[in-house]
């Protein structure tokens, strides 16, 4: 239960960078709809990875297609709270 409410928060979190979110239990997938919001992911995760949010960054960006973003999670909390915080300086 508390996992689907964490996975809500960070929706609510991203609703303005337009992504469809998945969760596979401590992995995570976003893919986006505009290539400016994917190259926001993709500059602020390197913040995540300091934080110990988040690791593993795997992109796919083929061409004609959406950009997908897989990764692991290792805090839910801090990974939501440094995108706030990220969202602040863009």
């Amino acid at each position: 239960m508390e996992s689907n409410a964490k996975l809500e928060e960070l929706k609510n979190v991203l609703q303005d960078k337009r992504c469809s979110i998945t969760e596979h239990s401590s992995l995570m997938e976003i893919t986006f709809e505009r290539e400016e919001d994917a190259d926001w992911f993709e500059n602020v995760f390197e913040i995540f990875q300091k934080e110990s949010a988040a690791c593993c960054l795997m992109p796919i960006k083929p061409k004609n297609t959406l950009p997908k973003f897989i990764f692991n999670i290792r805090n839910m909390d801090k990974f939501i709270e440094l995108i706030k915080e990220s969202k602040i300086d863009f």
